[in-house]
């Protein structure tokens, strides 16, 4: 009986040990820390805690700016532009619509003349502040093209031709040379000069020089690429032209059109008189110097003012007649099919003749 009574006493002060004030045994506190500064068993763990910066607010006054997720600060009732609601400063809105070649501009602004912008449809031009009424221009008003190349009007003070859309095309369909980009004639200019010389002419080069001279006198473009339409016993025309087969009309000053090129020159003879001198006058039935066959070849080793070089009455040369002044009739007929216009007589080297030039520097339109 005695060792049984002794077991339960040690249990019993077993529990007792755990209710008492051991310092090593800790006691919840009533803050809700542990008695040794830890925390409790039931306690939940801390949590971190964003730090917001305070924001300070006039008194009275209301905020309309928010804070988004990245940091960054939006007005709410800002204007989109492209949403399709003009509002704001917007002077309009199509959304998807809005382009610089509409009615309303990628900006939200009304397209107007003169915003350097083209409305597709409305205006033809818009250069900005450079708008004007000026041959060329953009008209101010209206944004419409001014008088200028290509609109298929001639303005005189400008232009010798305009054919519009046709223009660098080589497109004609009357008897003048077609317009080319910049509403000039398209082709080689041929004249015979306003002056006559007698037959010492200072060599074939010399009458080149002669020509030079009278092109560079009524301002024509590349002068001094001007060749005469001459010969002596072994230099022609065939031979130390440099655009001999350069397939481009020859024309009048004025824009007629005497051939199609050099080889239809001389394969068929020129289409009308060439009457015309540098300057666009009008001779006719005039003779000039030239010593050259029908197909730009001399026309023999001698009669040729022995080599350009000599006035005398007892030198001779051969002579062509430039035009007639009725285009019509047998002689008319003659004058094309005979070759009249470059071997028609010969003449005294002491007489008076003119020269026919022709322009051997012709750029291409698309060298320019």
């Amino acid at each position: 009986m005695a060792p049984q009574v002794r077991r339960l006493g040690f249990i019993i002060l077993s529990f007792g040990t755990a209710c008492t004030d051991d310092p090593l045994v800790s006691t919840p506190a009533s803050d809700g820390e542990s008695a040794s500064g830890g925390p409790t068993s039931f306690d939940p763990p801390p949590t971190a805690s964003a730090t917001v910066a305070p924001t300070t607010t006039e008194p009275g006054s209301t905020s309309e700016e928010s804070t988004s997720f990245d940091g960054t600060t939006t007005t709410p009732d800002q204007p989109v532009c492209g949403d399709d609601i003009a509002e704001g400063a917007e002077e309009c809105d199509f959304g998807k619509a809005n382009a610089d070649d509409a009615g309303c501009t990628i900006e939200c602004k009304l397209a107007t003349c003169g915003d350097s912008l083209v409305w597709e449809g409305v205006e033809q031009c818009d250069m900005g502040a450079g708008n004007s009424d000026e041959y060329g221009g953009c008209r101010p008003d209206t944004c419409h093209w001014a008088a200028r190349c290509g609109d298929g009007v001639v303005d005189p003070a400008h232009e010798l031709c305009d054919r519009g859309e046709q223009n660098g095309s080589g497109i004609t369909d009357d008897e003048f040379a077609p317009c080319d980009l910049h509403c000039g004639y398209y082709g080689r200019l041929l004249f015979i000069t306003a002056q006559a010389y007698d037959g010492d002419l200072g060599g074939v080069s010399g009458a080149d020089l002669k020509c030079h001279a009278a092109a560079s006198k009524a301002g024509l473009p590349h002068s001094n690429a001007y060749r005469a339409w001459i010969s002596d016993d072994f230099q022609s025309p065939v031979s130390r032209f440099e655009q001999w087969d350069l397939a481009v009309p020859l024309i009048l000053s004025g824009g007629l059109v005497v051939a199609a090129d050099l080889l239809d020159l001389v394969d068929n003879g020129p289409h009308i008189g060439i009457a015309r001198t540098e300057l666009g006058d009008v001779l006719v039935q005039q003779p000039v110097w030239t010593h050259t066959s029908a197909f730009g070849e001399s026309f023999s080793i001698a009669d040729h003012c022995e080599t350009w070089i000599s006035a005398s009455d007892l030198s001779s040369a051969r002579q062509g007649l430039n035009a007639l002044a009725v285009e019509d009739g047998p002689d008319w007929e003659s004058w094309r099919d005979e070759r009249w216009w470059t071997s028609y007589l010969n003449q005294r080297c002491n007489k008076l003749a003119h020269l026919y030039c022709i322009d051997d520097g012709f750029v291409l339109e698309q060298e320019r």
